[in-house]
């Protein structure tokens, strides 16, 4: 059996799954805020509790970042500064009495993760889009993960969108439904209790006419972006997931703004063909276990 992690900005999950994908069970914890003692502090718990009731083989994490999976470290920006250029993989490993740990990009494990057991089963060639607080990605080509030169293929986050603003560029993530909630708490006479991401939707179906504004906004700059990944990579599916990929209305939505965008267009002969993640806040388990098990196979060295 193996101990599978997903380590978010907010919440590490975790759960016991075998070599199927079958989940014995499933939990959440905090994630810590502190310093990388605390994170120890706080896996080796759940490691110490998990052993003492499953025969543990294995450790897999998902963690949010640069991840270098074979060299063991984490780079680049993420949630969770702490774990970032420090041989995590070794220091883990170590924590767990020697058992072999894994680690790669958590935006990569959604990707492999539907890949195993989602949406993308039947297809070759599929883009993910990742939408949480920032947008994440990942590149399957040909059955395989191709995580870049850097590690960064399918960083589409950073892709610049909407100029500058204070003199900082503005990327995609900028864009997220997320921090459309937020302009709308900013914005908002007089002050009422903040919503999310998930609210704001649902006020712009009830005619809020900023809440629609935010939402019009989110769908163009989603639109604008898969309609650039379609012609960079020239997909089977562009596949949604976070938090979003559970409200097929949403989807709908930008599938249409693409469409509308299109129409009439010189672009519009190649057509984005958009679709939900169906996993859900497991993509990211199945992922990591997944390349616990197969990673090097399904790499693209």
């Amino acid at each position: 059996m193996k101990l599978v992690f997903d380590v978010g900005g907010t919440a590490v999950k975790y759960g016991v799954a075998d070599e199927e994908g079958n989940f014995s069970f499933t939990d959440s914890v905090p994630t810590p805020q502190s310093d990388v003692e605390e994170f120890l502090q706080v896996a080796g718990s759940i490691f110490e509790k998990a052993a003492r009731e499953y025969a543990l083989d294995g450790v897999a994490f998902s963690f949010p970042g640069e991840v270098h999976s074979r060299e063991g470290v984490i780079k680049g920006i993420s949630a969770v500064e702490y774990l970032h250029e420090i041989p995590l993989k070794t220091i883990l490993e170590e924590r767990f009495g020697g058992l072999p740990v894994t680690m790669a990009n958590d935006a990569n494990c959604a990707a492999m993760g539907e890949l195993w057991k989602g949406v993308a089963k039947e297809y070759q060639n599929v883009v993910f889009v990742i939408c949480g607080t920032g947008i994440g990605g990942a590149v399957i080509e040909r059955g395989k993960l191709d995580k870049g030169v850097t590690m960064n293929r399918g960083e589409f986050g950073n892709f610049p969108m909407g100029g500058f603003k204070d003199g900082a560029l503005l990327s995609w993530s900028d864009y997220t439904l997320e921090k459309q909630a937020r302009k709308y708490n900013i914005r908002k006479e007089p002050a009422e209790a903040p919503i999310d991401g998930i609210r704001l939707d649902q006020l712009a179906l009830e005619g809020d006419l900023l809440a629609e504004e935010l939402m019009e906004e989110f769908c163009y700059w989603m639109a604008v972006g898969c309609i650039t990944l379609e012609f960079a990579f020239d997909p089977e599916l562009i596949a949604i997931g976070g938090g979003i990929s559970g409200n097929p209305g949403i989807i709908d939505r930008i599938q249409k703004t693409v469409v509308s965008m299109l129409k009439g267009q010189h672009q519009g002969y190649l057509m984005p063909r958009i679709t939900a993640c169906t996993n859900g806040s497991r993509a990211n388990l199945y992922g990591a276990l997944y390349y616990h098990l197969y990673g090097e196979k399904i790499e693209i060295e």
